[in-house]
C-alpha cells in the first residue's frame, strides 16, 4: 500500500515539475499562437482623445465598440476600431434592429456612406485597375472594391444608357444597356467579371 500511496506521489510530483514552465516562456519562444479574438465593448468604456483616438486600459483599441438606446440594452451604433482609430463599417439602428445608416471607414477616415443596401453611384466615380493587357479590371471606389450598382446617363439628360452591377470590385449579375426613351437594348450577364452571355431584348 505504501509504494502504491509513494508512486502516486512521485507521479503527481513529476506533472507538476513538468508543467512548471509558464505559458508566458512558450508565447516569448514562439511555440503557442496569440489569440486573434478582438475585443467587444461599450463604448462608454472607452477614451477618446481630441484627434478621435480610442484607447482602453491606456492602449489603444483594437475590436467593436456598442453603443445603446438610453436605458435599454437595444443597439443604435456598433463601430469597428482598429490601433484605435475607426476602421471598416459604423452601423447606425433603429429601434426595432434595421439599418439606418453604414458608414464605411479606414483608418479614421471616411470613406462612403450607404444606407445598408448596395451602392448606388455613377459609374465614373470608380477607379479602374489592373494590368496593362488585362482584361478583368477591378473597380474601386474610395480605394475599396465596390460593391453596388453604377449608373451612366446619357450626355445632358436624366436618362439612364447604362446600369452595371459590380461585387468586391468585379462585374457581377446583368449589366443593362438602355436606349433614349428607356426601353432595354440588350443586357450582358457577367460572373466573378467574365463575360458569360449576352441577352437582346
Amino acid at each position: 500500500m505504501k509504494a502504491v500511496v509513494f508512486i502516486s506521489l512521485c507521479l503527481v510530483l513529476f506533472a507538476q515539475c513538468d508543467n512548471s514552465k509558464p505559458d508566458v516562456d512558450l508565447i516569448q519562444e514562439g511555440t503557442m499562437m496569440n489569440s486573434a479574438v478582438q475585443d467587444t465593448c461599450l463604448c462608454d468604456d472607452l477614451a477618446m482623445d481630441t484627434l478621435g483616438v480610442f484607447s482602453k486600459n491606456d492602449s489603444l483599441f483594437t475590436g467593436v465598440c456598442i453603443l445603446n438606446y438610453p436605458n435599454t440594452d437595444l443597439e443604435y451604433v456598433v463601430k469597428g476600431i482598429l490601433n484605435g482609430q475607426l476602421h471598416g463599417t459604423v452601423i447606425y439602428y433603429d429601434k426595432t434592429g434595421n439599418i439606418l445608416v453604414e458608414e464605411v471607414y479606414e483608418e479614421g477616415q471616411k470613406k462612403r456612406t450607404g444606407d445598408g443596401a448596395p451602392m448606388a453611384c455613377d459609374c465614373n466615380e470608380l477607379e479602374q485597375r489592373g494590368s496593362p493587357g488585362e482584361t478583368k479590371k477591378q473597380s474601386f471606389l474610395d480605394d475599396i472594391p465596390f460593391t453596388g450598382k453604377c449608373l451612366k446617363k446619357y450626355p445632358d439628360t436624366d436618362q439612364i444608357y447604362m446600369e452595371v452591377n459590380y461585387k468586391s470590385g468585379l462585374l457581377e449579375g446583368f449589366t443593362i444597356f438602355y436606349d433614349h426613351a428607356g426601353e432595354t437594348m440588350y443586357m450582358e450577364k457577367y460572373e466573378q467579371g467574365d463575360l458569360i452571355k449576352v441577352i437582346y431584348d
